[in-house]
């Protein structure tokens, strides 16, 4: 399979320690290993996607690789709301 949903960890609440999670579509780009994993926001359009994404998710648990190598930032613009991710591994997270 060339994708599959996830859930991703977005943020963590430096007060408490909450986390924050998006439900994605993730993709592998590197071919057979996921070497190159990317993502896109999930478009949930029917129960059966729904139930798709509940067992993906149940089955592999969350997704801390983007989170522990990049840094997402919430954006918005006339139209849309939405977490930006940009690949910044090995940076401190604040």
């Amino acid at each position: 399979m060339n994708w599959k949903y996830g859930m991703i960890l977005v943020q963590i609440d430096p007060e408490d320690g909450e986390e924050l999670y998006e439900l994605v579509e993730l993709y592998n780009m590197g071919g057979d290993k996921m070497t190159s994993p990317a993502f896109a926001h999930a478009r949930v359009m029917s129960p059966k996607e729904l139930t798709m994404a509940y067992h993906d998710v149940q089955r592999d648990g969350t997704n801390r690789w983007f989170y522990d190598n990049g840094t997402f930032t919430w954006e918005r613009d006339d139209v849309t709301e939405q977490w930006a991710w940009d690949w910044n591994p090995h940076e401190e997270k604040e």
